[in-house]
This record gives C-alpha cells, structure tokens and sequence, in this order.
C-alpha cells in the first residue's frame, strides 16, 4: 500500500493505450505539486489528469531550485500528508532522492515526447 505515481503518454488520434513514462513511490511532495498546479486542487484516486510539457518543465524548474535552495523546499515543493503517503521530512534523504530522480526522469520524458503527445498523471493508493 501507499502513493504509486505515474506519469504516461497517449498518441494523439492512437489507440487508448498508456504508455508509462515515469513512476515515483511515495513521494508526495511530487505529488502535491501535481495536486497544486495542473488541476482545481485536488486528485481523485486512479483518475487520469492531462498535463503538458510546459507543466513538467516547471515541476524541474522546481525542483532544481529546491535541489540548489532547500529552504525553498515548504513554499515549492511542500510535504503531504496522506494515507501511506511515505516520509513527511524536508531533510529525509528520500525527500532529496525524490527530487534528484524527478529532475532525471522529466529531462528524458521531455527529450522523448513532442507536441504531438497527450500526456497524463495519476496516483494511486
């Protein structure tokens, strides 16, 4: 049990098929950012939500300021609280791993996918 996150790519006029592009556990920093800034506020369980290049740009923008500046880390990139929702620490060391894995994993989602994808998140726990 706990927050499994994915992020996935559908061809635009292709067939309903999902392809994983990247997956987090537990981190639910990353996940609230989602929550915060590509919808109303708030992520149904196992519900797909559209993002677009320009949202996971600015989640490793992000990032890389939080990674440069950890007192910046409540005010971007925020702790959240939920069921099995993992570590709640900004100096937790998966805190940190967390984001340097984000950085890695959006820098090849971004090289990997164009315009022309749809691409979405979801979490489930």
């Amino acid at each position: 049990m706990g927050l499994d996150m994915y992020l996935t790519r559908r061809a635009k006029g292709g067939n309903a098929e999902h392809e994983l592009l990247a997956y987090w556990r537990k981190a639910n920093h990353i996940h609230g950012w989602f929550e915060r800034n590509t919808t109303d506020g708030y992520i149904e369980n196992c519900e797909y939500y559209p993002v677009c290049r320009q949202d996971l740009v600015c989640l490793m923008d992000d990032c890389r300021l939080v990674k440069d500046d950890r007192f910046l880390a409540p005010k971007l990139l925020p702790v959240q609280e939920g069921f099995f929702f993992g570590a709640f620490g900004y100096g937790d060391e998966y805190y940190t791993d967390c984001i340097d894995q984000t950085i890695s994993m959006l820098g090849h989602v971004l090289e990997e996918t164009g315009e022309e994808d749809e691409l979405f998140y979801h979490a489930w726990w």
